[in-house]
């Protein structure tokens, strides 16, 4: 499967418009890709409770764009619910027309924690036999709910507006949980510096800044090769989120 990392040319707030992903879809897109938007991309990283969230609007395009082209696509965004309050939710509609939803669960920053709701569950889903999990931006600061006790899932899936002045925080933090979950982690970072670790936790690639998009192609063959080889999991610890 080849993924497509697409970050905003808005390297304040990390905004993405219709426009500007349509540009880039029509112009790259293959069939069966899995293309991949920044945590919330419609209204980027800098929100106000007053702000206009087009929500249900981006679970409609994210339809149009995989039916005319055949590619599944994820990203997150603010949704609003009962009494003022919000989620950040996790979408992704495959290039068949499922859908998968879930809510960040480790809120950050003003707007978050005075107006959103965090979530209580873990998200994992596949596509062409590979096995996701996600990670909303915070997420990835907290391993225990990055953790996989089996071979549960292949890929880490972190959607980010990650501050470039803590890009060193994140890359590490990415490459720590493909080593300790022997997976790959793929980020797609808003603001810059998207990138892929192996399940060895080295480096696969890195979006350079003169740059705001990248393929990768995910190999379960190498994957599993490696796991056999290195069967860290079985003896991984047991645990429950409470």
């Amino acid at each position: 499967m080849r993924i497509v990392l697409l970050e905003s040319q808005d390297k304040e707030n990390g905004k993405i418009t219709y426009s500007e992903i349509l540009e880039e879809v029509n112009k790259s897109a293959k069939k069966g890709d899995f293309w991949i938007l920044p945590e919330v991309f419609d209204t980027g990283w800098s929100v106000k409770s007053d702000t206009k969230f087009p929500s249900m609007e981006n679970l409609i395009f994210f339809h149009q764009l995989s039916e005319k082209h055949e590619i599944s696509v994820c990203g997150s965004f603010y949704v609003k619910k009962e009494k003022g309050k919000f989620v950040n939710r996790f979408a992704v509609v495959t290039k068949d027309g499922g859908e998968y939803f879930t809510e960040k669960r480790h809120l950050f920053g003003d707007f978050e924690t005075k107006y959103c709701k965090q979530g209580d569950k873990n998200l994992q889903f596949k596509i062409d036999g590979i096995n996701f999990r996600v990670a909303v931006c915070y997420d990835l600061r907290f391993p225990v709910w990055c953790r996989q006790t089996s071979d549960t899932y292949d890929v880490l899936l972190c959607v980010s507006q990650w501050p470039l002045v803590r890009q060193f925080d994140k890359d590490l933090l990415l490459a720590s949980r493909a080593l300790e979950n022997v997976a790959y982690s793929v980020n797609c970072n808003g603001l810059g510096g998207s990138n892929v670790f192996f399940a060895d936790g080295k480096p696969l690639l890195n979006i350079p800044e003169t740059e705001r998009i990248a393929f990768f192609d995910v190999d379960l063959e190498k994957l599993s090769s490696y796991r056999e080889r290195k069967k860290y999991l079985s003896d991984a610890d047991k645990f429950k989120i409470l």
